[in-house]
């Protein structure tokens, strides 16, 4: 059973290295993302509707002097200084309704610096409604004042225009015209400014929707070039769009083409034949004279490392989910909040009468209650809050495990263990099978103790008969005497009296000794009780008194003065002692020495048990039987099954105690025990 145990040890063990490993890749995946987002050079975020901030990148740390640990999970209330938030209020609400935010203006910020920041609200949405919204905030401040200095230039030109004499009257036309046509321009540069992209590009819109590609600047303006399609124009995604996107263009066109903004992601295929993603930000500009859009101006991020990790991400969790899926054991993941992040089918066969409460989110309080409640915990079904308490004292526990019995018989072995990130691993472990192999191994066990114990009578039989011998002779003189007695005339009363007394007496001490062995010997099933622990070592000793003296030991201990007791079965605790002691007396058979001596040796430890060692002068345990003496027909001696000790840890154990050999205890054998005490008396 050792073995067997050994070797599912070895199995969970592996098994758990191999879920921690695939745990940590899904954490080294989502820290490339955040590095990602981090590299940006703007604020970028999620708040919920909540207005507290999910998630943000490195940047905010600095402007607002804060970390992430503060700053997650913070209201924007909280974060923001009353101006600040007084300026961006009404914003939130648009935001929040649905509408997407572009707008700017000037913020200061706890760095110290107040800058003018364009301000990019996009709603989260879902067929559910409005969850949120991302953000992303930029530095424009640069920007801001090139355009105030043009503003005051073109200011200075127009009334160095309203200065000039009525003979430059048309050249002054044709400035207002160029003007005109410079502020369309200057606006154009505000919107493409407004959004921080990798390509920036304008399509002229003709009358008839024909559109070209009439500029573009960035990054990806040599790699994405435009080319001609059979209509002579430039278009600029259509000839290398991945063809499974192309409905995706279609509909992007559509609703520019109504004067609406529009964010989309599709595939290109670049001059290297490599499928790049995209993000393009597209926006119309509208005609009031032609009543249609002419332009329409655009801002691409290539977005394919994002993707790409994204994919691994989700690759990543569908290989943990199929993993988790195949394990023997129920799986539980909660995160630093208690939260459950992660569980496997497993464990819904497992609970079935929690099943339907493993979600995501779901606490391991709730999910305790729950089973309880239900009545799926046997220990639970009389005081089901009581025990839940209980067991959250022992959660989580990186020293042991805890077995549970469900109310359909069945029993699992819990263990919860803290993760590096503060987080709980649990594991769920079907021991049924184990728990009946050791019910049946324990009653086993205590059959073959109660044939043992039988076995011990050939032991005892001398001193039987030596302890039935004397009140057995002092009947027979009695009655003898009775006899006599009656003979006589007058009969003396009295003396018969005396003399049935003495008989009964010695009868009744016949009687107890039987008995005493005879529930030494007894089949049944033991219960415990307070016991007197030197009445017990008497009654071991008086059993073993004729095999001592043939052996010529001396048996002694510290117990005369004390009447120490303990809460135990006193046949059980019997067969310990016989055993210990008898075990002695065959290792001083083998000692040639005038004084073979057994000593009994017991102190207090803590008010709460009683430490108890047997020792003798004999020749010893060699070490190589001693790393295996508690087990199974392990023996040293030529008869005997290699039971005794083995039994005798059995019993301790199910006292909540436990044998061990003392190997610092000098020459001979020491075996130590303890016991749990009822009344402690004085500790020594």
């Amino acid at each position: 059973m050792t073995s067997e145990t050994n070797s599912v040890d070895r199995q969970t063990a592996t098994q758990l290295r191999s879920d921690r490993d695939e745990l940590y890749q899904l954490r080294r995946t989502r820290e490339q993302l955040v590095q990602i987002m981090d590299s940006l050079p703007g604020l970028v975020g999620y708040v919920d509707l909540d207005l507290k901030i999910v998630y943000a990148n490195q940047l905010i740390e600095t402007w607002y002097q804060m970390s992430r640990t503060e700053l997650v999970g913070m209201e924007l209330k909280t974060l923001f200084t009353e101006e600040h938030y007084k300026t961006v209020e009404a914003l939130l609400q648009r935001v929040l309704s649905g509408e997407e935010i572009n707008d700017e203006r000037d913020i200061s910020y706890p760095d110290g610096v107040t800058r003018r920041v364009h301000l990019n609200y996009i709603p989260d949405r879902d067929e559910a409604g409005i969850n949120g919204y991302f953000f992303l905030v930029r530095d424009v401040s640069e920007r801001y004042a090139a355009e105030l200095a043009l503003k005051q230039a073109n200011e200075f030109l127009d009334g160095k225009v309203r200065a000039a004499t009525f003979e430059l009257e048309q050249r002054n036309a044709d400035l207002q015209r160029e003007n005109a046509a410079r502020r369309q321009s200057e606006e154009r540069y505000r919107i493409v400014s407004e959004l921080m992209s990798d390509l920036i590009y304008v399509y002229q819109i003709d009358a008839d929707g024909a559109m070209k590609t009439v500029w573009q600047t960035g990054r990806l303006s040599e790699e994405f070039s435009p080319r001609h399609t059979d209509d002579g124009h430039h278009r600029l995604w259509r000839p290398i769009v991945h063809p499974d996107d192309e409905t995706i263009l279609d509909q992007r066109i559509k609703r520019l083409l109504q004067n609406n903004s529009s964010i989309d992601e599709f595939r290109v295929i670049d001059r290297q034949g490599v499928t790049r993603w995209l993000r393009a930000f597209g926006r119309p500009i509208w005609d009031d004279d032609e009543q249609r859009v002419t332009q329409i101006m655009v801002a691409t991020q290539d977005i394919t490392e994002t993707k790409v990790a994204e994919q691994l991400l989700e690759r990543n969790r569908q290989m943990l989910s199929a993993a988790l899926d195949s394990m023997s054991e129920g799986f539980m993941l909660f995160d630093e909040d208690g939260k459950l992040l992660e569980f496997n089918e497993k464990l819904k066969e497992l609970f079935p009468k929690t099943a339907h409460s493993f979600a995501r989110g779901v606490s391991f309080e709730e999910l305790l209650r729950i089973s309880a409640t239900s009545g799926e915990v046997k220990a639970a079904q009389q005081d089901p809050l009581k025990w839940v308490a209980e067991r959250l004292e022992k959660y989580p526990s990186d020293s042991g495990s805890v077995e549970v019995e469900l109310s359909d018989g069945r029993w699992m072995l819990s263990t919860d263990r803290r993760t590096r990130f503060n987080g709980v691993v649990g594991i769920r472990t079907d021991i049924t099978e184990r728990k009946r192999a050791e019910e049946l191994r324990r009653q086993q066990e205590a059959e073959l103790a109660q044939v043992l114990r039988r076995a011990s009578m050939g032991e005892m039989a001398s001193a039987l008969a030596h302890e039935l011998s004397q009140p057995l002779a002092v009947v027979v003189n009695y009655a003898n005497g009775l006899l006599r007695r009656l003979d006589e005339s007058p009969v003396n009363v009295d003396s018969a009296s005396e003399a049935l007394g003495n008989i009964s007496e010695a009868g009744q001490r016949a009687k107890d000794i039987i008995n005493h062995v005879g529930d030494f010997v007894r089949l049944g099933t033991p219960e415990v009780a307070d016991e007197s622990f030197p009445s017990l070592v008497n009654d071991v000793h008086e059993m073993l008194r004729d095999r001592l003296q043939r052996n010529h030991v001396e048996l002694t201990s510290n117990l005369d003065a004390r009447d120490i007791r303990v809460e135990v079965n006193k046949i059980e605790i019997r067969q310990v002692l016989f055993n210990l002691i008898n075990n002695s007396i065959e290792a001083l058979q083998q000692v040639e020495s005038a004084r073979r001596e057994i000593d009994i040796e017991c102190s207090i430890a803590n008010g709460e048990f009683l430490l108890v060692a047997v020792s003798d002068n004999g020749p010893g345990i060699e070490s190589q039987v001693a790393e295996s003496l508690f087990e199974p027909y392990v023996t040293t001696k030529s008869k005997g099954l290699g039971m005794g000790l083995s039994i005798s840890r059995t019993i301790l154990e199910a006292h909540g105690s436990r044998l061990w050999y003392d190997r610092e205890a000098g020459s001979g054998a020491c075996l130590r025990f303890r016991l749990p005490l009822v009344e402690a008396g004085d500790d020594s």
